[in-house]
């Protein structure tokens, strides 16, 4: 009797795709009305001896402009930008275009999302199975992924809203898929990364007390600091959240003269939203619809 093929299926050929293939693909990503396109390449590289792990490379560079590239040697993923100092830190994925979560457990978000196997359709002139990653409490958006039949790789990926609409998507140009790694792939295998930051350093370094009562179910503390913020340069209490499909960042700060609260503002699958409460200034930005983020903004209380 043969393997009953369900979402969960395919999505665990996903993440075998994700992490053991060598491929090269084009990635158009649309936000509203804003388009970008990157080169992404991925490959295995053998070891080279005895007791050496094999080495997985991937690189994600933009096709026009000079933004941003990201090269990743395993768990090392470095950032490098014209006349900026590259730097790394450590991860199993580049936070780019593809959730975390695809190269994980995709069962961490059983709790919260539920998984359905739709139809296939043809994209790019290729069969691709839709699975639905849906929100069991509408908190977060629904994220659709279309996996090639063939490679078990991404061909779409989409954000819809509880409404049914399409609000920000991925979609691959072009795939090519080999046997061995390319050359391409083995050069990017012989760069030297610059090391990480010691992971002794604190990933929650100390901030003021603050008490968020609301946070999304599955969503998880990943790392709070004291910084900045690049645009009011005002002194601010930083809180990263994720669920590994999706992440928020909350900023605490004192008032600011020149805003009337509340101030909300959509971009594709991004919400800013920003109140005023009890003395300070809170902001939540991330991939979750508005209305969560003005909770979890509400819900913040100093202790």
């Amino acid at each position: 009797m043969g393997e009953k093929v369900n979402a969960g299926v395919w999505l665990a050929k996903l993440k075998i795709a994700l992490t053991q293939s060598n491929f090269q693909a084009g990635i158009v990503t649309m936000k509203a009305d804003k388009t970008k396109s990157y080169n992404w390449i991925h490959g295995v590289i053998d070891a080279k001896a005895d007791g050496e792990k094999p080495l997985e490379v991937e690189g994600i560079s933009p096709l026009i402009g000079t933004g941003v590239s990201n090269l990743r040697h395993n768990q090392i993923v470095t950032f490098i930008e014209p006349n900026k100092e590259a730097y790394s830190i450590e991860s199993d994925s580049i936070r780019k275009f593809i959730p975390p979560i695809f190269y994980q457990d995709i069962n961490q978000l059983s709790e919260s999302y539920q998984f359905v196997m739709v139809s296939k359709n043809q994209i790019g002139g290729r069969s691709a199975q839709l699975i639905r990653i849906e929100s069991i409490d509408d908190t977060a958006y629904n994220y659709w992924v279309w996996i090639d039949v063939e490679s078990a790789l991404p061909l779409r990926m989409a954000f819809v809203n509880k409404k049914g609409e399409v609000i920000e998507q991925i979609l691959m140009t072009h795939l090519s898929v080999f046997a061995e790694p390319t050359e391409e792939i083995i050069k990017l295998g012989e760069h030297t990364l610059p090391t990480p930051p010691s992971s002794l350093i604190a990933t929650h370094q100390e901030t003021n007390n603050w008490n968020m009562s609301w946070i999304p179910n599955s969503f998880s503390l990943i790392k709070s600091d004291r910084h900045h913020l690049s645009i009011t340069r005002e002194v601010s209490d930083y809180y990263l959240y994720s669920d590994g499909l999706v992440e928020f960042s909350i900023y605490v700060q004192r008032q600011l003269d020149s805003f009337n609260s509340p101030l909300v503002l959509q971009e594709g699958a991004m919400s800013f939203v920003m109140v005023r409460s009890d003395g300070f200034d809170v902001t939540v930005v991330g991939t979750i619809p508005a209305e969560t983020a003005y909770k979890v903004a509400s819900s913040v209380k100093s202790l």
